[in-house]
């Protein structure tokens, strides 16, 4: 019984997550009538109805409802940009508003914690900063350069069976020269592993 509901939760969890992936994102743009500019007006993105978005904005107490209640609503529209997943939705609308005090935003479009990949400035969702998409990262490293994030990970200090120690720019790399598993060494610096293969590891940064 206890496994059959392990299962039913498993399928629950992945139609959740295939659901909050695919479900569509509206990106808007409110402007004066008649001025239709992206570069102007206030830039968004929700799920609910581009009125009620509107109504709501009007009774802001942030900048843009001053703004809005000052122009009056019949000098107002709200106009939809594009339907989109969340990701690329918080995408487009950095990509419009990538700095803070553009048009009638403040602040800057995408998330409050927007990462992007530093190479390809693609946005990332729930990533850490510095961290490089799949799509550079897979393909840098096939053409064998290196990732754009290399060495900025954290660092170890590695002794080996035989005593002599290092302190190698990638983890991942110097697993690979002596057929070690990244994993289970990131352990032995976490103190829940004494060693991995005689390999012992302290992270010193």
């Amino acid at each position: 019984m206890g496994d059959h509901k392990k299962v039913i939760n498993n399928i629950n969890m992945k139609i959740n997550n295939f659901r909050a992936k695919t479900r569509l994102y509206k990106v808007y743009h409110i402007h004066e009538k008649g001025n239709n500019d992206l570069a102007s007006g206030y830039v968004g993105i929700t799920r609910r109805s581009l009125n009620y978005r509107l109504s709501q904005h009007f009774c802001s107490k942030r900048p843009v409802g001053e703004t809005l209640r000052n122009l009056g609503k019949e000098n107002v529209e709200i106009s939809l940009i594009k339907m989109l997943p969340k990701a690329e939705a918080l995408n487009m609308e950095y990509v419009l508003r990538p700095e803070l005090n553009m048009g009638w935003n403040r602040r800057a479009g995408g998330d409050v914690a927007t990462v992007r990949c530093p190479v390809c400035n693609k946005y990332l969702p729930n990533r850490r900063t510095g961290t490089v998409c799949r799509d550079c990262f897979d393909t840098r490293f096939k053409k064998g350069g290196m990732p754009h994030n290399y060495g900025t990970g954290k660092r170890y200090l590695i002794t080996d069976p035989n005593g002599n120690t290092y302190t190698p720019e990638s983890l991942v790399e110097f697993c690979k020269e002596h057929e070690l598993t990244p994993q289970n060494l990131r352990k032995v610096a976490k103190g829940t592993r004494k060693h991995h293969k005689g390999w012992k590891a302290v992270e010193i940064s």
